[in-house]
């Protein structure tokens, strides 16, 4: 990478400019700064080591020493932790290097009595609500990401909520840094002997830190010209005749984002994996079609004659090895922005064939709607529409970066602007599913995780009392206010349970409708496994 030797004042101080933004990073860096999206999470929890626990401050004081010793030793492994955003509110702004960061801006620590699994989650939800919705403050002197640790006493469970801003990385990225955290856990932590004034600041390294290449500086987007005709007439065109559009959803304010989630334990989650393979499809193709299904029978045709939805596609596996201009460079070991998007769309017909077979009854007892019995007739359209979206996705992989929307990027000139457009327009999906994988907990026999994302965690076998390990975690977004309506986000721990995140702007409709896709999303599950 090429350093930048510019300098600029910030605060009294001179801070050395990197390089600019990528354009995905300022797509997402106007998306904050239009308060159109704010911040995405990534929860983990972790089993603490025998020798850490305890009732005094003694034992207190050891493990917070152990988890912000870790925290340290993982931010110095990514570069993009350790900068922040110079004239963020300009066409052309600038990563900067920074010189110390003040961990106690950057790491909170809660400590909690609750000793039921119960009282943890709903800990955690509202924890997980209040960052995916806080801000960011000054862009220009701190990096974009902060960290809240919670301590459920008397058990042996820590939650680690990592929270960042989306122009400093992806979702991916939040696995791989709790894939890191744990392996400093098990390394640096175990050994910790940082006095308690030294934690308060971390002191960066005097050269200019390698930051991650944009996609575009290292992989080639070839567009074809009846490609970008279509993506232009799609930005721009007339919307009358595109039925799928999420109309029933107009984008609105304030911004507010609810979260919810539920978990589906390992071996029901083992039989609904099988299912999906002998359908020739995969979980991501399998919440689609059943997101799909819970709309179609709560919205009208005359709402929404026909859907479209998203995946989330990491780019990752297309960067190269050993490239000559990033030499160490491992993508699957980096975190940056490497995501792409690609649309799904189901029909009319399609639509209008599983509000026939499909209503919800009211539940015993209340006026709530109960989650209704999936008959064969539509399992099998769900099981179609499953394979359908998981044929799709090898397509756009097989693919490879040919015609992807992260290469019209390059045509747009600001970014800020751009968006304040789009905020006028019809909504274009009616949900994502956006899915990090298979995160390795430590726990797992295998060599590696599961999805083969990252390098394993130093083992640490079942029973191990005296290694850290996650049990369980929980990928959160906040709203996106003009891209899609509900955010679906699964993530599992190998060997562990699936956790099912869902999201959605606290305006956009009643709060049930969305309890209701979360309800139905968990108990289809079950009934098609």
């Amino acid at each position: 990478m090429v350093r930048s030797k510019q300098t600029r004042t910030t605060g009294g101080a001179e801070s050395k400019l990197l390089r600019k933004l990528g354009n995905n990073e300022v797509y997402q860096l106007a998306m904050y700064l239009l308060d159109q999206y704010r911040g995405t999470s990534v929860s983990g929890r972790y089993s603490i080591p025998a020798r850490l626990l305890g009732s005094g401050p003694e034992s207190r004081n050891g493990l917070v020493r152990a988890v912000e010793t870790a925290i340290v030793d993982t931010v110095l492994k990514h570069p993009i932790l350790q900068v922040a955003i110079a004239d963020a509110q300009s066409k052309s702004p600038n990563w900067v290097q920074l010189e110390t960061i003040d961990l106690r801006q950057h790491v909170t620590w809660h400590f909690k009595d609750a000793e039921l699994d119960a009282s943890i989650d709903n800990v955690l939800q509202e924890v997980l609500t209040n960052e995916v919705d806080a801000t960011f403050p000054e862009l220009d002197t701190r990096p974009g990401w902060r960290i809240v640790v919670i301590h459920f006493q008397p058990t042996n469970v820590v939650e680690i909520v990592f929270t960042w801003n989306h122009p400093h990385c992806d979702g991916m990225s939040g696995k791989i840094f709790h894939t890191d955290l744990l392996r400093s856990l098990n390394s640096v932590g175990k050994d910790a002997e940082i006095d308690a004034d030294d934690r308060s600041t971390i002191k960066l390294p005097d050269s200019a830190p390698v930051l991650p290449p944009p996609i575009e500086d290292i992989c080639k987007l070839p567009l074809t010209i009846p490609f970008i005709i279509k993506a232009l007439w799609g930005e721009y065109g007339p919307t009358t005749f595109r039925p799928a559009l999420a109309r029933w959803a107009p984008i609105a304010s304030p911004y507010k984002t609810q979260v919810r989630a539920f978990t589906v334990e390992a071996e029901p989650l083992g039989r609904i994996l099988l299912a999906c393979r002998q359908h020739k499809t995969t979980l991501t193709g399998l919440l689609h079609a059943l997101t799909l299904t819970s709309l179609a029978s709560q919205l009208t045709e005359e709402a929404a004659p026909a859907l479209a939805s998203g995946t989330t596609i990491d780019m990752r596996r297309y960067i190269g090895p050993d490239l000559p201009a990033h030499p160490g460079l491992k993508p699957e070991r980096t975190m940056a922005n490497f995501v792409t998007l690609m649309t799904h769309e189901f029909e009319r017909g399609l639509v209008s064939q599983i509000r026939s077979l499909l209503s919800h009854p009211a539940a015993e007892g209340t006026d709530k709607p109960a989650a209704a019995s999936i008959s064969p007739e539509l399992a099998d359209l769900v099981w179609s529409a499953a394979a359908r979206v998981r044929g799709e996705i090898g397509g756009r992989v097989e693919a490879g970066l040919r015609n992807d929307m992260v290469g019209v990027m390059k045509f747009v000139g600001d970014w800020q602007q751009e968006m304040a457009r789009m905020a006028s327009r019809p909504r274009l999906h009616s949900w994502w599913v956006s899915g990090i994988g298979v995160l390795d907990g430590g726990l797992s026999k295998e060599d590696g995780p599961s999805s083969g994302d990252n390098a394993p965690s130093p083992p640490a076998a079942s029973g191990d009392d005296d290694a850290w390990a996650i049990r369980r975690a929980q990928f959160a977004l906040s709203t996106e206010t003009t891209a899609a309506a509900i955010n679906i986000s699964p993530l599992t721990v190998a060997g562990e349970r699936l956790c099912v995140g869902g999201s959605w702007q606290d305006c956009l409709f009643d709060v049930s409708l969305g309890e209701r896709v979360m309800a139905d999303l968990e108990a289809w599950l079950g009934q098609l496994a």
